[in-house]
């Protein structure tokens, strides 16, 4: 398949993530099986290079292309929630993608969002799985380089419901993996944490307002547990800061 028509086959796949992550809904194990075979290693052909195939400069088929990344993270991510794909990005390298993409996107100025999916992929699978050997190759300071830049980035689609459980991992891998950070790291954290919250307040505000004038607004509930949560690895990060002036 040309490549331009692989990257348009990602795209269609994006868009339909949020089905595709809850098709084995669908009574029919035949066809949930097929999907979980034959479209994991799919998705993970259109993003790594082909043999024997050399991209133009200007090409969306490039080894790191944000576009294309992103794409394919967002749509990785959005299936990580549904943990009978996990097994399926291991044995068909999806894991290894992700790790090769931490330096290219944890090191790009100004950040981006890639980081934030990269994360809740990684994070999403390790906390269901404890024996994933792809893993073992990132560094402790790989895993503090992924959660502190995923926070570098505001999160706009906070309240989106397909966001709150990578959120909620990020916190906990954040807090797991604070215990490396140094001063300035944790200043840092805070600043974009707090901006975090701010943006997430503003959200629930919004949603509010809008309950009132009759809208319905789902997940009212879960969006205040979030900002609790975030909150809580404020406290956590700020604690930390001060005892270093102990």
């Amino acid at each position: 398949m040309p490549l331009h028509l692989c990257h348009a086959a990602l795209c269609t796949a994006h868009s339909a993530r949020e089905h595709i992550a809850l098709i084995n809904a669908i009574d029919d194990a035949r066809l949930w099986d097929i999907v979980l075979t034959k479209l994991s290693p799919a998705i993970l052909s259109v993003v790594c290079p082909h043999p024997g195939t050399t991209p133009a400069n200007d090409d969306p088929d490039l080894v790191f292309n944000d576009d294309h990344d992103l794409c394919y993270l967002e749509l990785v991510c959005a299936l990580a929630r549904n943990s009978d794909w996990h097994p399926h990005f291991f044995w068909d390298h999806h894991i290894d993608q992700c790790i090769s993409m931490i330096l290219w996107h944890c090191s790009s100025e100004p950040p981006k969002q890639h980081v934030f999916y990269i994360a809740g992929i990684l994070l999403q699978i390790t906390s269901q799985q404890t024996s994933i050997t792809s893993l073992d190759s990132v560094m402790e300071q790989q895993w503090w380089d992924v959660m502190r830049s995923a926070w570098k980035y505001p999160l706009y689609n906070g309240f989106d419901m397909r966001s709150f459980k990578p959120l909620l991992v990020l916190v906990d891998g954040t807090k797991q993996y604070r215990q490396i950070a140094s001063k300035s790291d944790l200043e840092q954290l805070i600043t974009n944490v707090d901006y975090m919250v701010e943006e997430l307040e503003g959200h629930m505000q919004e949603k509010r307002r809008l309950q009132e004038m009759g809208q319905e607004m789902q997940d009212l509930e879960q969006g205040d547990g979030i900002i609790i949560t975030v909150k809580e690895l404020r406290t956590a990060a700020s604690n930390m800061l001060e005892s270093f002036g102990q």
